[in-house]
């Protein structure tokens, strides 16, 4: 009888966690590394009249102009605005073409888990759009799905004035 070692695959990825304030403290969240282009301390945002309440403003980074989003606003969970002087780190996000800012209050740092360790089901936030959320990781941190959230509608503003 022949022995087959089979080292078996296992699917891992890399999150990128951050903390972000809210009313009873910090929540821990998490994104995957493959869409993080930079984390960058920010000199400056520049507040937008007219624009949704989650985009906190815009932001030179590398001689592009890109906006900074609050996340905590764009998800639902407070729609108090952010004052855009208290904007001090962004983690510059990239899908395809889009380049988007997420303002954070701290970077916790990079690891990698087992996509089996993700629970799918433990999020049980009502009236929120799930496609949103990716899951939760055994240490509690929510990990957004930020390929969905860069392609939602609201994110593209693509209006020209007149």
């Amino acid at each position: 009888m022949e022995r087959c070692d089979r080292v078996e695959e296992v699917e891992k990825i890399e999150i990128l966690e951050f903390l972000l304030k809210n009313e009873e403290g910090k929540e821990k969240y998490a994104a995957e590394v493959l869409y993080a282009n930079e984390v960058y301390s920010v000199n400056c945002v520049t507040m937008l009249p007219c624009t949704p309440s989650f985009i906190i403003g815009i932001m030179n980074f590398r001689g592009k102009i890109i906006s900074v989003i609050d996340m905590r606003n764009f998800l639902g969970f407070t729609m108090k605005k952010i004052d855009a002087d208290s904007v001090k780190k962004v983690i510059v996000m990239k899908v395809n073409e889009i380049e988007v800012g997420i303002a954070v209050d701290s970077i916790v740092g990079c690891r990698e888990i087992f996509v089996s360790e993700i629970q799918k089901n433990i999020l049980t936030i009502t009236n929120f759009n799930k496609d949103y959320f990716k899951g939760m990781t055994k240490t509690r941190s929510i990990i957004l799905d930020i390929k969905n959230i860069m392609m939602d509608k609201k994110i593209i503003i693509n209006e020209e004035i007149v």
